[in-house]
């Protein structure tokens, strides 16, 4: 384990066929230029030296991690622990098409409300949780790509908290760096090394390594 190391936290590409749905861990196709995504995200992790990527099972990050993986011959980690929230019967459906009652009472109470089938924010904050934790554990610079709710949640713990799932979600396509060090955080220093025209949006955070153990909570 090393003192320093980096996360790169990335959203999988833009997806097509999926307007107006809840599709949650459904999968759905990539749209096309996904490979430039994959690319993208290959030119940051090459640049923070990142030697593992962890993966949701999605098609939609595992192709990209695939791309990512054999084109840097580094380690490949499919985790189901990095799956989007499940809303169970709900997925596949259009959102007008779900019952305004049921919509109402799962933003009322996003931690505890479970869709039919699916599960709770506070099922999905615990897998997340113990995913962040392992992965700490490392210690060393690795990429995580995944989706918006499990990635809100990552947000907080990044800074030791638990994170909210009502916060905005990183856009589709987009990679952020974490560089663990000294305490202190800068934020917006881009990567200069990645080209302008990568679909990316790049933050680069410096703080202090996170206890193992994230704080719980709403």
């Amino acid at each position: 384990m090393t003192d320093r190391f980096a996360i790169v936290l990335a959203r999988h590409p833009a997806v097509i066929g999926a307007e107006g749905l809840c599709y949650g861990q459904r999968d759905v196709a990539l749209a096309d230029g996904w490979e430039r995504m994959a690319d993208g995200l290959r030119t940051v992790m090459q640049g923070v030296g990142c030697r593992i990527l962890f993966s949701s099972p999605a098609r939609r990050c595992q192709m990209v991690a695939e791309r990512v993986a054999e084109f840097m011959n580094l380690e490949l980690k499919v985790d189901s622990r990095l799956r989007e929230i499940s809303f169970g019967e709900w997925e596949g459906r259009p959102w007008t098409h779900i019952s305004r009652t049921a919509l109402d009472a799962w933003a009322a109470d996003v931690s505890d409300f479970t869709p039919p089938g699916g599960e709770s924010g506070r099922d999905l904050r615990a897998r997340v949780r113990q995913f962040w934790n392992d992965m700490q554990q490392y210690g060393q610079s690795c990429a995580v790509l995944t989706h918006g709710g499990p990635l809100r949640l990552m947000q907080g713990m990044v800074h030791g908290m638990p994170g909210s799932l009502l916060a905005p979600s990183p856009p589709m396509g987009s990679v952020r760096v974490i560089e663990q060090g000294p305490p202190g955080i800068r934020t917006g220093q881009p990567e200069s090394h990645i080209p302008s025209q990568l679909p990316l949006h790049q933050e680069r955070l410096r703080f202090g390594r996170q206890p193992a153990v994230v704080r719980t909570g709403t």
